[in-house]
């Protein structure tokens, strides 16, 4: 079995947290990735899905042919980063732990990922180990809902069975499910008037949006169903009714049906507070991520769990209020699961990782490839 070398595992990590990659903005990192592995032997293409957004960089997926028998594995990461984001740096602290300089995220979700699957095929290349026929997506604008992977075309994937390396837990876990989550807006026009002299003309858009927020159960509603108003907008001077309001929020929920049921719940609540104070409102959604839970029975599972037991680690299975490009791969008919991949405090300036961890991930990962069916 060939050894990780974490030295070169942290280099590679660091040359990536040095390439700045916000969502829609991965141009300089899809470069690099792609330059990598082709020193690697795999040839990444790029489609055309960032058209589609006017974003810099599309989709990469490559194959790379096996010398083990069975079907391939699929691996996906993606190339951005949340904000801030802009002139990241490591700072390497004595134990292997690292973080950014404090003012911008690290960028470990989803750069170790990509660092321990680069790591991987050094490994594998070095030592001449025999594999499955492996195949890699790097997915740009995941950190926005998936924009990414929603538009691309899993028609080119031949893996029945994938993983994603993109979850902050403990290294040996694993995400059985995701939930479905939808966005939304509601448009409130009441009518304006001058506070002063005529309140009673006017119809306080702002009010029924305090209606609206009240008559609905924002929060967790159940153990499986979350919901929350996050963004609210309205008026234009504080001595005038507003006529106009504009809430913005989002739901989630383990259950796909009762997602769809919430959010016929949100428009027709919207919809019985305007009429009671005579306005009119318009509310419209968007299903950012189709909800999913793989079975702990499937052979996806199964086989993760032995490669985390062979690099001595403890599996754990679990899931995710969150959302990755994972839930689109399901969707389009795979069946995959997300790994923890040595990110921790994602989408804060206090990210961190650590390169004893990032290692056995990749050893996991390496024991993934190279198991024989």
């Amino acid at each position: 079995m060939g050894v990780i070398n974490e030295e070169r595992l942290l280099q590679t990590f660091a040359d990536m947290v040095a390439i700045d990659s916000p969502s829609f903005h991965e141009r300089k990192m899809a470069d690099s990735i792609k330059e990598t592995f082709a020193g690697l032997g795999v040839e990444l293409t790029e489609d055309n899905a960032n058209a589609y957004y006017g974003s810099e960089a599309g989709n990469l997926y490559g194959r790379l042919e096996g010398t083990l028998p069975g079907d391939p594995i699929l691996f996906m990461c993606h190339m951005d980063t949340v904000e801030p984001a802009r002139g990241r740096k490591c700072v390497i602290g004595p134990d292997g732990t690292i973080h950014s300089g404090g003012d911008t995220v690290l960028g470990a979700d989803d750069q170790t990922g990509i660092a321990e699957l680069v790591e991987c095929l050094h490994v594998l290349k070095e030592n001449q180990m025999p594999h499955r026929a492996l195949e890699f997506l790097f997915c740009f604008a995941e950190e926005a809902f998936g924009k990414g992977s929603a538009q691309f075309d899993f028609g080119k994937v031949l893996a029945k069975e994938g993983y994603t390396l993109d979850l902050d837990a403990p290294i040996g876990s694993a995400s059985l499910w995701e939930p479905t989550i939808i966005d939304f807006d509601i448009h409130i026009v009441g009518r304006g008037a001058h506070a002063g002299f005529h309140p009673e003309e006017g119809i306080h858009s702002i009010a029924i949006a305090a209606d609206i927020i009240e008559a609905l159960p924002v929060g967790r509603v159940d153990e499986r169903t979350v919901l929350n108003i996050g963004l609210i907008s309205g008026g234009t001077i504080k001595n005038a009714v507003p006529a106009t309001c504009d809430l913005g929020g989002e739901l989630r929920s383990r259950d796909h049906e009762t997602a769809l049921a919430l959010m016929e719940k949100v428009e027709k609540t919207a919809q019985e507070m305007a009429e009671k104070r005579g306005a009119t409102v318009k509310v419209t959604h968007c299903i950012d991520i189709h909800g999913y839970e793989i079975d702990p029975e499937e052979p996806v599972v199964k086989r993760f769990l032995a490669a985390a037991k062979k690099a001595g680690v403890e599996p754990r299975l679990t899931g995710t209020f969150g959302g990755s490009d994972n839930s689109t791969y399901v969707y389009r008919g795979g069946r995959g699961i997300v790994l923890a991949s040595a990110m921790y405090g994602c989408h804060t300036v206090n990210e961190s990782t650590n390169i004893h961890d990032m290692a056995k991930c990749a050893e996991i990962v390496l024991n993934l490839m190279t198991a024989e069916v």
